[in-house]
């Protein structure tokens, strides 16, 4: 579900990376979201979010779900849980409430997290199979 495709390079990702999702401010997405590219997220998203790519919730975004992603960068907040496969950055506006489970784990001082943290290898974020129903 792509409510706008950003071709700009940007710090948080990398340029060789195929596309972008943005949820844009103002955007309240209800349902979940299952993707192989990079989300950007400056609204708010109440639902799931999975991809294989890196997700970035800006400082004025949110999410009310779990996350589950190659990398995971918080500058708003994150009411659920966060399953990364490499990075978990808590940047000093992000707000978590909820457990944390990533390979590395960068927490700023700033920052505020009520939740446990779980730093571990080999994590697996590839979005799940949906199976068709059998009639």
């Amino acid at each position: 579900m792509n409510f706008n495709r950003d071709s700009s390079s940007s710090p948080d990702f990398h340029p060789a990376v195929p596309g972008l999702t943005v949820v844009e401010a103002g955007i309240t997405l209800e349902g979940d979201i299952v993707s192989e590219e990079n989300i950007r997220v400056r609204g708010r998203i109440e639902g799931n979010v999975a991809t294989s790519g890196s997700v970035v919730i800006e400082p004025h975004g949110a999410v009310r779900g779990e996350v589950t992603a190659d990398n995971l960068i918080l500058e708003g907040e994150l009411e659920g849980r966060a399953t990364v496969a490499r990075k978990f950055e808590l940047r000093p506006t992000g707000r978590m409430r909820g457990d944390i489970r990533a390979a590395v784990v960068a927490i700023a001082e700033e920052a505020f997290l009520q939740g446990k943290v779980l730093a571990t290898e080999r994590i697996s974020t590839a979005p799940p199979v949906r199976r068709a129903e059998r009639r």
